[in-house]
């Protein structure tokens, strides 16, 4: 598998551990990880990432899916939400990559990451939900 760069917005600090150490482990680098919104704009502007995985409800209270949708629409850089509430309809009208249930699981992960790369090389199904 394609080792992707992945920028990574998440707020709480527990979960953005063990996220970007779980990357780490599979050989992805983790360009940065964005607390807010506007934290995750810049970064992608700044890094130009692979990937996104972003939570839906960011610190200050900034909407992570508003700020995937402008990633995607001003860099081109896809995302993947990361939300145990986002619906599979929601983030396919949001015109995201796929949708990672929350709490997720490595297998779960893994599975979203394959299905990224596999779209990302030229493939055409999308990993829309993965548990």
């Amino acid at each position: 598998m394609k080792h992707l760069r992945i920028a990574v917005a998440e707020d709480n600090w527990f979960v953005a551990e063990h996220l970007c150490g779980e990357l780490a482990a599979r050989g992805h680098v983790v360009v940065g990880l964005a607390r807010t919104g506007a934290d995750l704009v810049e970064l992608a502007q700044r890094e130009r990432p692979d990937l996104a995985l972003v939570d839906i409800r960011l610190a200050d209270g900034s909407d992570g899916l508003a700020a995937a949708q402008e990633i995607q629409e001003r860099f081109t850089t896809p995302a993947i939400a990361a939300s145990g509430e986002l619906t599979v309809a929601e983030a396919e009208a949001a015109g995201l990559l796929g949708l990672l249930r929350k709490p997720y699981t490595s297998a779960g992960l893994r599975a979203v990451l394959e299905g990224a790369t596999e779209w990302l090389e030229g493939g055409t199904s999308r990993p829309f939900l993965v548990r």
